[in-house]
C-alpha cells in the first residue's frame, strides 16, 4: 500500500503505511510518532493530569451522591408531612361526622317537637273556634 504523493500522511501510521513516503519523487521517512492534533491525547497521557481528572470525577460523584441523599431525605420528610396531615384530616373528619350526627339528632328532635306543637296549636284553635260558636 503506497501512500499518496503529497506530504500528508494523515492516519497512515494507523492503517499500516510504510515508514517512508514519496514526496516529490524523494523518499522521506514518515515520523514514527506523529504529534497528535488532538490535545486530549496529550492530556490523557500525563499521569498528573489523569489523577487530577480522577479526583474531580470522584468529587463530582460524591457531590452527586450527597445531593441524591439530600433529595431522598427531603422527599421522605415531605411524605411524612403529608401522612401527618392526612391523619389530622381523618381525625377532623371523624369529629365533624360525629358533630353532624349529633346536630341531625337535635334537628330531628326539634322538628318532632315543632310538629307536636303545631298539632296542639291547631287543637287549641279548633276548641277556641268551637267554643265561640
Amino acid at each position: 500500500m503506497a501512500g499518496p504523493a503529497t506530504g500528508l500522511n494523515m492516519g497512515m501510521d494507523y492503517w499500516g503505511a510504510p515508514t517512508s513516503v514519496a514526496v516529490h519523487g524523494k523518499a522521506v521517512a514518515a515520523p514514527t510518532s506523529a504529534p497528535s492534533s488532538n490535545s486530549r491525547d496529550i492530556v490523557l497521557s500525563d499521569p498528573a493530569i489523569q489523577d487530577e481528572r480522577e479526583v474531580k470525577r470522584q468529587k463530582r460523584k460524591q457531590s452527586n451522591r450527597e445531593s441524591a441523599r439530600r433529595s431522598r431525605l427531603r422527599k421522605q420528610a415531605e411524605w411524612e408531612e403529608v401522612a401527618n396531615r392526612a391523619d389530622l384530616l381523618k381525625q377532623e373528619n371523624i369529629a365533624l361526622k360525629e358533630e353532624l350526627k349529633q346536630l341531625q339528632g337535635k334537628c330531628d328532635s326539634l322538628t318532632s317537637e315543632n310538629t307536636s306543637l303545631h298539632e296542639k296549636l291547631k287543637e287549641l284553635d279548633g276548641e277556641k273556634s268551637n267554643g265561640n260558636l
